[in-house]
Parts: structure tokens; sequence; C-alpha cells
């Protein structure tokens, strides 16, 4: 899966997501500071709205592909963007945080604990 229908799918399953203008619509290649961005805000809005996640499980699973992907924007825009997003999010909420952190997959926890 590559990083516009990974991109696309996360922004559809997190309400309020933004957008994220595809580089290839346009010929240019995606801008890492706005991939970033939109990552992080993905994460906030994850650790928000973690409870009423319709599709929680694709949610994890995107993410985690995020992490094996093969492009390195993605894979920052995944760790530094969105999964610290939400451990920022959840810093004085424990609880949330390890029902957040037990959805995660081996990559993207091992990301937190390396």
């Amino acid at each position: 899966m590559d990083t516009s229908t990974i991109t696309s799918e996360l922004t559809q399953n997190i309400p309020g997501a933004p957008a994220l203008e595809a580089g290839s619509t346009t010929g240019q290649p995606i801008d890492l500071s706005a991939m970033h961005a939109v990552y992080s805000d993905m994460g906030w809005l994850i650790a928000e709205r973690f409870s009423s996640l319709e599709d929680r499980q694709r949610v994890f699973e995107l993410i985690e592909l995020g992490m094996r992907s093969g492009d390195p924007k993605l894979k920052h825009a995944v760790s530094t963007g969105l999964i610290e997003a939400m451990i920022s999010r959840t810093g004085a909420q424990p609880a949330r945080w390890r029902q957040i952190s037990a959805q995660l997959g081996p990559l993207s926890a091992a990301y937190i604990h390396g």
C-alpha cells in the first residue's frame, strides 16, 4: 500500500482529520513538513476520539503499515508526527495511553520503546 492510499484511508477513518494534498495530482513530491503536520493532527485526533473511532482496528493497521512502508517520509510522519502526538496528547491521562498503546502493532510499539 502506498503513501497516498494509507494517508487517504487514515483521513477517512479519523473524523475531523485534515486532508493532505497528494503530490501525484500536482506532479510535485509531497512536502515532508506538510505531511508531518497532517499526521500530527491525526495523532492528536486519535487520542482525543479514541473511544469513538468507528474502525479503530483499521486505523491501527494503517499506522503499522505506515511504519513498515519503504517510504521514509511516511515512516517519519507516522512515528514523529502521529505516534508522538498521541503520546503527547495522553500525557496527563495514563489510562487512555494504556488503551491506545495496547492497539499498536509491533513496529509502532518498538518505536515507542526504542
